[in-house]
């Protein structure tokens, strides 16, 4: 039992904290108050239900009361469900199974991606001006870093595998390739043609 109180603690009061530097936050709660999301992980097995209320959202792995929606799905799915494009894809593959409302859960998703926080002004609340400063600088050259480095590790792969072990076309021979291939298609559909027509 203690095991699923702690745990809903800590998400609860995460969850409270970030909401609050957020000042939108409250608009977007009292939107959401009363509404209910039970989420059934294929790998966890037991069901968290999620509580909105005009002020918080409450976490609970025992609450068996009625939701508004009821969603049933893997792990991995979960990122897919931000965009609704995705949904009828996942059910029909069978990865997901949602009884009620189904746009409940981006709302509720929403609530946390579009959180805007100034996290400067935070960091210069607690630590002060010329420490935040630093740190915020040292984190933007660090993101940029790795978004160089990603991007960079990309271009090696993908000339890796185009140039030196040729597992993958060019994209002018891709091209080409697509171009006799239509080229062949239009040349069949016309042989196609002449053998049905009527021969005097």
């Amino acid at each position: 039992m203690l095991w699923t109180v702690l745990p809903n603690q800590l998400l609860e009061l995460a969850a409270q904290q970030l909401l609050a530097l957020d000042p939108a936050s409250a608009d977007r709660l009292t939107k959401l108050a009363g509404k209910r999301l039970r989420v059934t992980l294929r790998e966890v097995g037991k069901p968290l239900t999620v509580t909105v209320t005009e002020s918080s959202v409450l976490f609970s792995w025992i609450d068996t009361a009625e939701v508004d929606c009821h969603i049933m799905t893997e792990l991995a799915v979960l990122p897919e469900l931000r965009d609704s494009a995705n949904i009828t894809r996942l059910i029909k593959a069978d990865k997901l199974d949602i009884d009620g409302d189904p746009m409940l859960a981006q709302q509720l998703s929403k609530l946390f991606t579009e959180l805007a926080i100034d996290w400067p002004e935070q960091l210069s609340q607690r630590i002060g001006d010329v420490p935040a400063q630093l740190l915020v600088t040292a984190f933007q050259r660090s993101r940029s870093r790795f978004k160089q480095w990603r991007a960079d590790s990309q271009q090696w792969v993908q000339d890796a595998l185009i140039e030196e072990k040729q597992v993958l076309p060019a994209r002018a021979q891709f091209l080409q390739f697509q171009a006799d291939v239509q080229a062949l298609r239009a040349r069949i559909d016309k042989l196609e043609r002449q053998l049905r027509e009527p021969r005097d």
